[in-house]
Formats: structure tokens, sequence, C-alpha cells
């Protein structure tokens, strides 16, 4: 067991490594006009890149899902889950593990919901282009660590299948807003 942890958190890593790196907005992509004087040691030829086709540009990414909405199935999802361990972790660690809270699980559990209302608060301040590569990588890394760890290691209740379906849900809207 010690051993499959070991490998969870190092493939965890490496996932959550390759994820951030190959994550940027698209407007990333678009070839910017270079200076009409260049200076010494700088090409006057842009290099080309191909703009994304008019269709992507106008409805957003995969299926018409947009980086922003990407952003607010994250807040309805996150902030559903924050305000519930903060408001009330007993009952929502009871609801979701097959344990009896005591004051410590309380106390994490409602610090563990202040968190994640802080970063949601923070995601809201940032502009899309930033918001959606964190949004994308804090998804990931709450699937793998949260319901997906908590499924494979600890004792969970049939609602806590709920939390894996409405993460993997918020992932899915990332994966095509990302394309």
């Amino acid at each position: 067991k010690k051993l499959f942890i070991m490998n969870l958190r190092f493939t965890t890593l490496f996932a959550l490594l390759t994820v951030a790196s190959s994550i940027s907005s698209p407007r990333a992509f678009i070839a910017q006009k270079k200076d009409s004087n260049p200076t010494f040691g700088d090409s006057a030829v842009a290099t080309a890149v191909a703009s994304p086709s008019p269709l992507l540009t106008l409805r957003g990414g995969a299926l018409g899902v947009t980086e922003d909405m990407a952003i607010k199935a994250t807040y309805a999802v996150a902030g559903a889950y924050g305000l519930q361990f903060f408001l009330a972790p007993k009952f929502t660690i009871e609801q979701n593990f097959a344990v009896k809270a005591d004051s410590y699980h309380s106390f994490l559990g409602r610090f563990t919901g202040l968190t994640m209302l802080v970063a949601l608060y923070t995601l809201s301040k940032c502009d899309t282009s930033v918001a959606f590569p964190i949004s994308f990588v804090w998804n990931v890394a709450v699937a793998i660590f949260g319901p997906v760890y908590a499924e494979l290691c600890l004792d969970t209740t049939p609602l806590h299948k709920v939390g894996i379906v409405l993460v993997g849900a918020v992932l899915a809207v990332h994966a095509a807003a990302a394309l």
C-alpha cells in the first residue's frame, strides 16, 4: 500500500507538471506584428503561425465551450463543496465517508472550505486568460487528491461518487474549452 501511494504521488506530480506546461491561452499562438525597425540580431521576418479558425474564434473551444464557462463550472462545483465544508463540516464528512467526524475533522473540514472559497474569490479577480490555466490545473489536482484518492484508499459512502462525477464534469468542460 505504501508503494502504491508513492507511485500515485509521483504519477500525480508528473501529470500536473505535464498539464501545467501544456496549457496556454489560444491567444498566445497568434502571430504578433514585428517591429518595423529591427535591432542588431533581431530578424525582420516573423515566423508564420496559423491563426485559429474563424469558427473556433467565434464560438470558443470545442462544442462552443469557452474558458469563461469552464471557470464558472469551477465556481459552481467548488463553491458548493467549499460552502458545505465551511458551514457544515461534520455533516459533509459523515455524508461522504464511513467515519464519525470528531472536532479535528470539523476543524480541517471548515479550514478546507474556507481555503476553497478564498481560492475561488481569487480566481474571480483574475482575467480569464490567467484564471483558466490555474483553474484547469487546480481541478486536475483536486480530482486526483480528492475523490479519486478517497475512492481508492478510504472508506467512502455511495454518495461520495457524486464528487467524482462533478469533478469529472468540470474537467470535461475545461478540456472542451482548451480545444
